[in-house]
């Protein structure tokens, strides 16, 4: 993921100044796909000891590459560049053979980007790539922090605009947000590329930030070195918060503040469901962020006690010493809190104080996440079926206003779906009961108990006739420009469950398997903690694949395409942490899981997660036999070595 301190300091103008570079064409990613076939077919022919025959599809595979790459844009020249270290491992072993081949040149630089498309025709950004932890040395430290060194630059020289906003549709306000880059224009910082990160160049040329008179020479040449070095991460989590980095002196965390504790399950007062729905509602306007009243931030547990101006409010165990409870009765000195609002009542109050009493303990799932997310994610836990039909309900509603404010949805409910489309009503009936009958199927493929729904919520479909609606559901919804190639795709957060369909053309593809697609994904992803999305993608498209025609040209395309996403993997697990593009990674997980779900332990996993548990620890590491069915091809095994 590569990101930059340099990139916080973007203003709103950033999509003006930045190149709007896009995904591969369709003409240019099949062409990539061919490459990596072509490798893929070498690096057989290289163990079984045709060297002369590898070396001529080696000669062809870099010719088409040169071609691909002359010219192109930095996302074309990153979905080549793993192609490109693969020509660099075959030139080595062929050589080594006595092969000749043509002189393997680097890739070139990026071309400016052409202008803009519309929305609706756009395709995807470039997927975040994965930046390795940060290295430790012998004392333990690392050159560059990000942590200790570039936080807190990003915090004061770009805080304003990136982080506590989103200036310019560019997010900083996580490490993951920073590296993704603008929503248009996708990645400007490339890890041990400094001459084509574009934040560092803005910086350097004063163009960022806006003001015009940079940053001191010291910061820019940390963050320079930081680049340079890997723009290499070492906190807890990529999603926390760029601010629970630093105390109220704008300095690295972890010097000042008590840690938070998580709690032992014997509470009487949770925090997700008692405490965080308390301060979302009467703390928050105030206390969002580091400028909040008194340098108290209470957006995240890990902020919160970590106190502001006037050191830490809460002390664990001592309600009646705690600077928060004293605040909120008024016998502080200052203003009584809430500021704007009537007090707590006194059964609030009761809560807060016991919660302290019982040592402020924290039971979300991490303390670094936004505290609303954890009271949101809590009390649809805790919700029964129809409460949470409800709550969806609501949000389905909230999320059309915003995709499609000018238009009406259609809207037909079922007994498990709630259907929302810019289709006409018999449409709409139709693929609610189209869903109705293949529910049951997708609980026979996964072994799903009978007497439950599907998923705990009525699932929401959202669905399109037309291209242009389905990719402004993505723009403003998701804040995302959908794949080109995308028909159909789901979400799922606990809070939210749905899936998005395109309406097929005639002859175009199979309805029932794009809609059973969504719902098996959205299954998947419902089971147990931490489910990751390669895992319920890949079941979404075993179930499509299962219920496609043969002639179903988009599940067929799926097979097609994989030998070409295998050539495009550096590591056979490349996929499973998300370092390639999502079209190529998905179609490598569907092939993973259709593997998995051979194996007879399919249904123990299952079984595991719809007991509750954690993904890692019930899927635990690949066995040998899944280890062998990682997607690998001819000269990976080389490069995996030489890496």
């Amino acid at each position: 993921m590569p990101g930059r301190l340099i990139g916080v300091v973007l203003a709103a103008e950033l999509l003006i100044v930045l190149p709007a570079w896009g995904a591969p064409t369709p003409e240019q990613r099949a062409e990539i796909l061919a490459i990596g076939t072509l490798m893929t077919k070498a690096g057989n022919l290289f163990g079984e000891s045709k060297f002369k025959e590898a070396g001529e599809v080696v000669k062809e595979a870099q010719t088409r590459l040169t071609k691909v790459a002359d010219g192109a844009d930095q996302p074309i020249l990153t979905q080549l560049t793993p192609l490109h270290k693969r020509l660099s491992v075959a030139h080595e072993k062929l050589k080594s053979e006595g092969i000749s081949l043509p002189e393997l040149k680097p890739l070139p630089e990026a071309k400016p980007a052409a202008a803009k498309v519309p929305a609706a025709k756009t395709a995807a950004p470039m997927p975040v790539t994965k930046v390795a932890p940060a290295k430790t040395g012998a004392k333990g430290g690392t050159s560059i922090s990000f942590v200790n060194d570039v936080a807190p630059i990003l915090n004061a020289r770009c805080g304003g605009c990136h982080i506590q906003k989103a200036s310019g549709q560019f997010s900083m306000a996580t490490f993951e947000t920073l590296m993704k880059g603008p929503m248009k224009s996708g990645k400007v910082i490339f890890p041990g590329d400094v001459k084509n990160s574009v934040l560092i160049e803005k910086v350097e040329q004063k163009e960022m930030p806006p003001s015009g008179a940079g940053i001191p020479d010291k910061e820019l040449a940390t963050l320079t070195k930081w680049v340079q070095e890997g723009a290499r991460f070492d906190g807890p989590s990529p999603t926390a918060q760029l601010t629970a980095y630093l105390n109220k002196n704008n300095q690295p965390a972890g010097t000042t503040g008590m840690a938070v504790q998580q709690a032992t399950g014997k509470e009487t007062i949770s925090f997700a469901l008692d405490i965080a729905p308390i301060l979302v509602s009467r703390c928050l306007d105030c206390h969002a962020n580091r400028q909040g009243g008194g340098n108290l931030n209470m957006s995240t547990m890990a902020q919160l006690v970590r106190g502001g101006d006037r050191g830490e409010p809460i002390l664990p165990g001592k309600p009646a010493d705690s600077l928060l409870i004293k605040k909120l009765e008024g016998t502080a000195d200052g203003a009584r809190m809430p500021r704007r609002g009537a007090p707590l009542d006194q059964i609030t109050m009761t809560k807060i104080k016991t919660w302290i009493a019982e040592g402020a303990r924290f039971d979300g799932p991490d303390a670094s996440r936004p505290i609303a997310e954890v009271a949101a994610v809590a009390k649809a836990q805790s919700q029964t079926h129809e409460q949470l039909t409800k709550e969806r309900a609501e949000l389905a509603a909230t999320n059309w206003r915003l995709g499609m404010p000018s238009t009406q949805p259609s809207k037909f409910e079922s007994a498990n779906f709630l259907v929302l489309g810019s289709v006409g009503e018999n449409t709409l009936v139709d693929i609610a009961k189209r869903a109705e009958s293949l529910a049951p199927k997708v609980a026979e493929i996964f072994k799903a108990p009978k007497d439950q729904p599907l998923v705990k919520g009525r699932v929401t479909l959202f669905v399109f006739g037309e291209r242009y609606d389905y990719g402004e559901f993505g723009q403003m919804v998701e804040k995302r420009e959908l794949p080109a190639a995308s028909r159909g795709h789901f979400r799922y957060s606990i809070v939210d469950a749905y899936g998005v369909v395109l309406t097929p053309k005639a002859g175009d593809y199979d309805l029932d398997a794009l809609i059973g697609q969504q719902l098996g994904a959205v299954y998947a992803a419902s089971l147990g903690r931490n489910v990751p999305h390669w895992f319920a993608e890949g079941c979404g498209r075993v179930v499509a694949s299962r219920m496609a025609p043969a002639s179903d040209r988009r599940v067929n395309q799926w097979d097609t395409e994989l030998s070409g996403a295998i050539g495009s993997l550096a590591k056979p697990d490349d996929f499973l942490a998300d370092k390639l593009a999502p079209e190529m990674s998905d179609i490598c997980s569907f092939s993973f899981v259709k593997f998995l779900m051979a194996d007879r332990k399919f249904v123990n996993l299952l079984e595991g997660l719809r007991k509750g548990g954690d993904f890692k620890k019930v899927f635990g590491k690949p066995s040998a036999a899944h280890r062998s069915r990682l997607p690998r091809s001819g000269f990976a095994n080389h490069q995996e070595s030489a890496d």
